[in-house]
């Protein structure tokens, strides 16, 4: 008996169900062949060939639903699959088969659902994600293995002992995989260099790095080529470039950049009108296609930023020299002219190859002070230039644009790599001057560039509505804080938009901000428009920073084709954009990931000098072993477990996302403000413990 036998027999009768033992009759099965059959019946089931319907009864479940995504573990051990145009996809235990965290899968759609979202197995590992692992040796049962701190892989991963002895068990390590084997069998791979101790901050830049396979230097040859290519480029006048010496541009960026890609310049017009410049570095000029530098610069994607560090796209000879708009030098650009109303509507737009002069370098605190000060040189281009995006901002946001302000945490360290200071990020006035331009600039570039073009294809930023899942669970959790819900179907930005307008004075402003963003889609690179959920454009893309994002970069070469032949197809094939706009999707997304898991790190070696200190927090995070709570000082997360609270014997009660206490009916609930003592850190586990404080 076979798994095609089975459901060769249910498909040729589709529609009538069988309980199991009468479907073994019928298909002739003995004795002491049960048990087998047992196991390929419950096989097809997990597979959802077959359904188990209400009493037992099985059914052909119909054509299975393939799809392709990239599988990401939690550290619970099941996983998700990003499915672009539908909810993530649940992807229990058992289903993972041999895929690990960061692998492009293959999976069949499960009929039964998950929660009320879609349920799947893997079927294949298409590509994986990573050839490298970076985790602690373990010497178990008589070999090494290796300890990872990340969801990656239901498995053990298996050390060659080559190159690694008994000294060097709890060593943070950097190894090769040699053998991915199935989903049973351990993975294997080899020691290629040892980090250092766990125990030392010091490591904890370049334990990232090697982590998401990220490298700060750049190949001999590549930047070879860049010295070369910098020397063949003389910058200055030239045919169809314009020259804007002459026009007030300046820089606005944070103190510690290390590179300028964007420039502003304003004029007011007489009828009251603006005339914005947004000037953005040429560095399309400096990289061609097809050469080693763009060749590497394409498998980066992007710069990665940390506080001890950046992992660059470009060589510094282009990103901190040459294609840096730094002040007081003549540079090559690409402009967008823009004519707005006095009301900032938008007249007209031109795009044009330039040669501009940065006049100041300002810092975003400077900016800030100049306009809090009210007078010097530069307030009243500053003050203009507030006035235009404060317009700009209100007719955004009055056409539904979500406005997400979420603070970060900013590290100060000390010598010895741990944070002394942590301190929330600040959004000033001078942040939203440059946000304004930059995403009118981005706007104008992706609604009047692929005009005329055949499908008009580009590289578009998109984000796609909500799935109806995430909104149901958001709106709930909403009723159940007696806050003001969302409609569960045909959402708009602008219903999300006055929903955190109507938050701007709540206690719950932060912790609403956070989960309505986790609710929306994820902002993804494609070659085909399908709009802007959460800034309510109908198209929009990346082109204001080329030095740090490939994306950006591929724009500069579209518009240039553009002003070179504006009817004429692109040059790069239809292939070439949705390839450059995955690879870039995926990259940001490592990007984001490495960003995330320094930060983590840097957070739990300053909560290990916070050992039994209190503070103020809020609860962040609910489930039945526990609550999540994250101090509103530092905006660092930690866990206290449901067998460390006091008083009373607590239940976790889903309908008001809280532990109830089963006794006296104390009431822990998602948003509420404690006051927690830290109580233990694990570096290796990315864990905190706090303790709920005395008042």
């Amino acid at each position: 008996m076979t798994k095609k036998e089975i459901l060769s027999f249910l498909k040729t009768r589709q529609g009538r169900a069988y309980r199991r033992k009468e479907l073994a009759r019928r298909l002739g099965v003995k004795e002491h062949q049960y048990a087998a059959f047992r196991r390929l019946v419950n096989g097809l089931v997990q597979e959802g060939a077959i359904t188990r319907q209400q009493g037992g009864r099985l059914v052909y479940a119909g054509p299975v639903q393939e799809v392709e995504g990239v599988l990401e573990l939690t550290h619970r051990g099941f996983g998700f699959v990003t499915v672009e145009g539908m909810d993530d996809v649940f992807i229990g235990i058992r289903d993972i088969g041999g895929a690990a965290s960061g692998d492009l899968v293959s999976i069949t759609l499960r009929k039964e659902k998950f929660g009320r979202g879609p349920r799947g197995r893997v079927t294949a590992v298409l590509k994986r994600g990573r050839s490298s692992l970076v985790g602690a040796v373990e010497w178990v049962q008589g070999k090494y293995e290796l300890a990872l701190s990340e969801p990656f892989a239901n498995r053990v991963v298996r050390l060659d002992s080559t190159g690694i002895g008994k000294k060097d068990v709890g060593a943070l390590v950097y190894a090769q995989v040699s053998d991915w084997g199935d989903g049973w069998e351990p993975i294997k791979a080899r020691v290629q260099e040892i980090i250092g101790s766990p125990d030392d901050p010091l490591t904890d830049f370049k334990f990232v790095l090697r982590q998401f396979e990220l490298e700060p230097d750049f190949p001999p040859a590549v930047e070879q080529e860049a010295v070369r290519q910098a020397g063949r480029i003389t910058i200055g006048p030239g045919p169809g470039r314009q020259d804007l010496r002459s026009h007030t541009v300046v820089t606005i960026d944070p103190a510690t950049a290390r590179d300028f890609d964007d420039a502003i310049s304003l004029e007011r017009g007489k009828d009251g009108g603006w005339k914005l410049g947004v000037h953005i570095a040429d560095v399309s000029l400096f990289v061609p296609p097809g050469s080693a530098t763009d060749t590497e610069a394409f498998q980066r994607g992007n710069s990665v930023y940390f506080t001890e560090g950046v992992v660059p796209m470009l060589p510094h000879t282009l990103s901190s020299d040459l294609c840096s708009l730094k002040p007081d030098e003549d540079r090559l650009a690409v402009s967008a002219i823009i004519n707005l109303s006095k009301d900032a509507e938008v007249r007209n737009v031109r795009f044009t190859r330039s040669l501009i002069r940065s006049r100041r370098r300002f810092t975003y605190s400077g900016v800030h002070e100049i306009l809090e000060r009210g007078s010097g040189k530069w307030y009243p281009l500053l003050a203009s230039l507030k006035k235009l995006t404060l317009k700009l901002y209100q007719n955004r946001v009055e056409q539904g644009s979500v406005d997400f302000d979420i603070p970060e945490p900013l590290f100060k360290l000390d010598d010895y790599g741990v944070p002394h200071i942590i301190h929330p990020s600040e959004r000033l006035d001078s942040h939203r001057i440059v946000e304004e331009c930059m995403l009118l600039a981005n706007r104008m570039v992706a609604e009047r560039i692929p005009k005329g073009k055949p499908r008009r294809m580009f590289i578009y930023r998109i984000h796609d509505e909500p799935g109806q899942e995430q909104i149901i669970k958001l709106s709930s959790l909403l009723k159940r804080l007696n806050l003001p819900g969302l409609p569960t179907r045909d959402i708009t930005s602008k219903e999300v938009r006055d929903l955190l307008l109507a938050m701007e004075d709540s206690p719950y402003r932060d912790l609403i901000e956070t989960i309505t963003l986790r609710s929306m889609a994820k902002a993804v690179y494609s070659a085909y428009n399908r709009g802007h959920f959460g800034l309510a454009f109908p198209a929009y893309t990346h082109f204001t920073s080329p030095i740090r994002r490939y994306a950006d970069l591929v724009v500069h070469r579209l518009i240039i084709e553009h002003l070179t032949a504006p009817k004429a197809p692109w040059t790069i094939s239809e292939e070439g954009l949705t390839n450059t706009a995955n690879r870039c999707t995926q990259q940001e997304l490592v990007a984001l990931e490495a960003e995330r898991a320094y930060s983590r790190l840097k957070e739990l070696r300053f909560l290990a000098t916070q050992i039994d200190k209190t503070f103020d927090g809020i609860i962040s995070g609910v489930i039945p072993k526990g609550l999540f709570v994250q101090i509103r000082e530092f905006l660092v997360d930690g866990f206290i477990s449901v067998d460390w609270l006091e008083g009373d014997d607590y239940a976790f009660d889903e309908s008001l996302f809280a532990l109830r206490g089963r006794r006296f009916n104390q009431t822990l609930q998602l948003g509420q403000e404690v006051r927690i003592r830290v109580r233990d850190v694990s570096i290796e586990k990315r864990f905190a413990n706090f303790l709920l404080a005395e008042e």
